[in-house]
């Protein structure tokens, strides 16, 4: 059994809203068409457009960064993530759902002596994306850092997508973040580049790749720096989802 709570993560485009996050809806379907034709002796469907909607609900926080400033316009895009841990803080390998998304509605409900609860919704805006796994639960580096592999036990032949959140920029560094696959658990056989972020750690962000074709047994994260010596701060996660 799986507890939420302490082992959840709630990231919105370059925002880590968990601190102000008590509940997560995701609701995911696709239409049905009814096709019943005369003579039929029970309901027909063909299956239409995919719709995932994600309802999340908290406390309103008016700090910089935090649920009110990120969410208040009601117009936010970018991806939405859910990182959950195994009755532990998220770890490498653990279940994420990953969507790209557009925010529809922000709503707050002041009441006098009591913290102000917050409702909002997003929608998918098309692309693949849905339950996958964390190549990183959020984590800073302060220079080029290579991620643990995660095993998913044999290739994949569907495609699937890469997810990047970018919560925490760099003052003056700059890296290149890709995921890469391999067949073997060292990345020493068969090593490919799956995905290849625009996202430099110059700006908070979040972004999602598309990845046609075949994904190897084993995958993992790599953000090299490319630029500076500073050694800034960079918080990051990222997440695969396979088709």
């Amino acid at each position: 059994m799986a507890l939420s709570g302490d082992f959840i993560q709630v990231l919105a485009g370059g925002f880590d809203l968990t601190g102000d996050s008590n509940r997560v809806v995701i609701t995911d379907r696709f239409d049905a068409h009814d096709v019943t034709a005369f003579g039929d002796q029970v309901h027909n469907f063909i299956l239409g457009q995919r719709q995932v909607m994600v309802e999340h609900g908290g406390y309103m926080n008016a700090a910089a960064g935090q649920s009110h400033p990120a969410l208040k316009g009601a117009n936010h895009q970018g991806v939405f993530s859910v990182f959950i841990g195994n009755n532990a803080a998220p770890a490498v390998g653990n279940p994420v759902f990953s969507v790209d998304t557009q925010q529809g509605r922000y709503a707050t409900a002041p009441e006098t002596g009591r913290h102000i609860p917050f409702a909002a919704m997003f929608a998918n805006r098309g692309g693949s994306g849905g339950w996958g796994v964390a190549l990183t639960p959020v984590v800073t580096f302060t220079n080029t850092t290579t991620g643990a592999g995660v095993d998913n036990g044999a290739a994949t032949a569907q495609g699937g997508a890469a997810c990047l959140h970018l919560l925490q920029a760099a003052a003056t560094d700059r890296y290149s973040i890709i995921v890469e696959g391999a067949t073997n658990s060292g990345f020493t056989t068969g090593l490919v580049t799956l995905a290849t972020f625009t996202l430099n750690a110059s700006a908070l962000g979040s972004e999602r790749i598309a990845i046609a074709g075949s994904i190897p047994q084993y995958t993992r994260f790599k953000a090299t720096r490319t630029s500076g010596t500073a050694g800034n701060s960079v918080k990051i996660a990222v997440s695969l989802v396979r088709l």
